[in-house]
């Protein structure tokens, strides 16, 4: 089965893969990706792409088609961090966290501001064997939670989460409505989900912010001993101190003033990683190159093209 741009079906979960942290590190470090190059070559997707046209013309090429044919989880991190984060926030005073480990889950989405609200994602290749387990965990952690999804699974979404979980919907048009407003979690928040998502240097940072020192003890026993006095800050405060410290992680001012000339199509990739000014030198410089400075193009005598790398 072909879609309307030519390209095989059966490509289009390896295409979405172009947006995985491992394909734009390998152009940065070796200025080429075996990945990319073998899809491309056995997918013809650069059949109606410019051979003119540069990396970051490319990679919103590829988006574009993954948006009128296999909207993928990737395609919902992007919309979110262009719709939400950059649309109704700012990388001044907001973050977004991405794949946040939250007790026996992974948040797909986290928008940390003023407070913390989690987005799940579910979209029409996602399975909903998990929901629950992924809400009540969440219900643990963040304040605001929502599930994005499709029009055509919303009514299902609303049968399985609880009635205080918002859902949203991102449309054909690639717009997100609220189908569901989310309302606080505030209250069922535990501290100790909290603590357990921290990495040492964080959650070392609150304790000393909030009770003024570090307790004195052997290296096996700061977990505890900071956990314990974690969870003994009223809970409210807890959390912001929690939003607070996390808003840092993976924090770039190079990232915050480059984001806005970035390729469109990688917004959310680089959000998610947080490259740092050396890599985004780098990285403005790939988007910038011509794309035949990366993969070849080669027209056969039957006018099929191929790509080899350079």
């Amino acid at each position: 089965m072909k879609n309307a741009l030519q390209i095989d079906d059966k490509y289009l979960p390896s295409i979405s893969k172009f947006f995985s942290s491992g394909v734009l590190d390998s152009l940065i470090v070796q200025n080429n990706s075996a990945y990319l190059d073998e899809v491309c070559q056995n997918s013809g997707l650069l059949k109606n792409f410019d051979a003119n046209g540069t990396v970051g013309d490319f990679f919103d090429y590829a988006y574009g088609v993954l948006l009128k044919t296999y909207k993928n989880e990737y395609i919902y991190k992007n919309v979110l961090t262009h719709k939400i984060l950059l649309g109704k926030h700012s990388l001044n005073t907001s973050q977004m966290l991405m794949e946040l480990r939250v007790g026996n889950s992974i948040a797909d989405v986290v928008l940390l501001n003023g407070s913390s609200t989690v987005y799940e994602i579910k979209s029409d290749y996602d399975s909903m064997n998990r929901i629950e387990t992924q809400m009540s965990a969440y219900r643990d952690a963040f304040d605001f939670i929502n599930v994005i999804t499709t029009i055509k699974q919303a009514d299902r979404v609303k049968k399985i989460v609880h009635d205080d979980v918002g859902i949203l919907i991102l449309s054909d048009r690639n717009t997100i409505s609220t189908y569901r407003e989310a309302k606080s979690n505030i209250q069922n928040i535990k501290l100790s989900v909290l603590f357990d998502s921290l990495r040492k240097t964080e959650y070392t940072q609150i304790i000393k912010k909030y009770y003024g020192e570090i307790p004195q003890v052997p290296n096996t026993k700061i977990n505890s001993v900071c956990k314990e006095m974690f969870c003994q800050i009223p809970q409210t405060e807890a959390h912001l101190l929690w939003v607070d410290i996390l808003k840092t992680r993976k924090k770039s001012i190079a990232l915050q003033s480059y984001i806005s000339d970035a390729p469109h199509s990688m917004a959310a990739n680089l959000i998610n990683t947080g490259y740092r000014s050396s890599s985004i030198v780098k990285i403005s410089n790939l988007f910038s190159e011509k794309l035949e400075k990366i993969v070849r193009f080669d027209i056969t005598k039957n006018n099929e093209i191929c790509t080899t790398l350079i």
